[in-house]
């Protein structure tokens, strides 16, 4: 029977003894600012609870969303969009995880940051901050602007990441992830390239 522990920091360390499955005693955890599941420290990743439309104001509105998602969830440290700009994307101005990816329930997406971006997650990100998973297409967009590697990828110079994340608009262009289809390994990020329009999500990592 696996022992589940949690530990939940704000910024300094914070070792938590919890008990284990049959009454025994657990491990302490410590973790920085991160969750700790199955005795590992761990970073969380979900996906935004609706779809939106691109317009949504550039990529810190949607930095505010997740820290607000991941907040009324309950879950600790700090939450930054996977959205690209003309500046650059995630392999820019996220930390790289050295400690394992998972799902708010535990489910187990990456080992670090370098698997992350080169073999992908190992299961979608579909489910909230809240732990439910999204009723949505398995082809349903997610916004993304980046290649697998977190790297801003305006395809040949055909995106322009909507105009800033700005416009709503068919002449504009982006690159999409898709939520669950996996026809190749990349397809959880850069699965096609889109018209900005319609609605899509937006996944959120913890740094």
């Amino acid at each position: 029977m696996r022992t589940l522990l949690l530990c939940l920091g704000l910024g300094a360390s914070v070792a938590v003894v919890v008990a284990a499955c049959g009454g025994e005693e657990g491990v302490d955890c410590e973790c920085d600012a991160v969750g700790c599941f199955a005795a590992m420290c761990t970073k969380t990743a979900f996906v935004l609870a609706e779809p939106m439309a691109t317009n949504f104001g550039g990529v810190s509105a949607v930095d505010q969303m997740c820290a607000q998602q991941a907040a009324a969830a309950g879950l600790p440290g700090t939450y930054l969009a996977w959205l690209a700009q003309d500046s650059g994307g995630p392999a820019d101005r996220f930390s790289q995880s050295t400690v394992p990816y998972t799902l708010p329930d535990g489910t187990m997406l990456a080992a670090d940051w370098e698997v992350l971006t080169s073999t992908g997650p190992t299961s979608p990100i579909d489910m909230t901050a809240a732990g439910t998973k999204v009723e949505a297409a398995d082809d349903d967009h997610v916004w993304t602007g980046t290649d697998r590697a977190g790297e801003a990828n305006d395809f040949n110079t055909a995106s322009n990441y909507c105009s800033g994340w700005s416009r709503n608009n068919i002449m504009d262009f982006v690159v999409v992830g898709f939520l669950r289809q996996r026809g190749k390994v990349g397809d959880w990020a850069l699965g096609n390239l889109v018209p900005c329009t319609g609605q899509g999500y937006v996944y959120c990592f913890q740094q």
